[in-house]
């Protein structure tokens, strides 16, 4: 997995930081970066939550996470391109409550 990949031609950017839980159990963490207004829309470095993979449309990223140790379902994290929307299960969510709106969609 490369450490960053920028979307919608250079405009954001998602980056991992990978940790090691256990021996041989890599987190691959994600950051997301607001590129053209410089600043970070969130940012799971050393959280529990590991970015599986990221699909790209015109209008929106979806993330896959799934929160070590892996023994529960995705969640899919989206970001809305126009005005850089933060959606968890279809609903906006503040960056800062990120990590809380992730752990209520697993129970869900």
């Amino acid at each position: 997995m490369d450490r960053a990949q920028t979307y919608w031609g250079g405009e954001v950017e998602v980056s991992v930081e990978p940790h090691e839980m256990r021996m041989s159990h890599w987190v691959y963490a994600p950051k997301f970066a607001d590129i053209s207004g410089e600043q970070i829309l969130f940012d799971l470095t050393g959280k529990l939550w590991d970015l599986i993979s990221v699909s790209e449309s015109e209008d929106a990223l979806d993330l896959q996470l799934r929160k070590y140790p892996g023994d529960r379902p995705q969640v899919t994290l989206q970001v809305q391109r126009k005005g850089r929307v933060i959606l968890v299960a279809g609903k906006p969510v503040d960056g800062a409550e990120l990590e809380r709106h992730l752990d209520t969609a697993l129970i869900k």
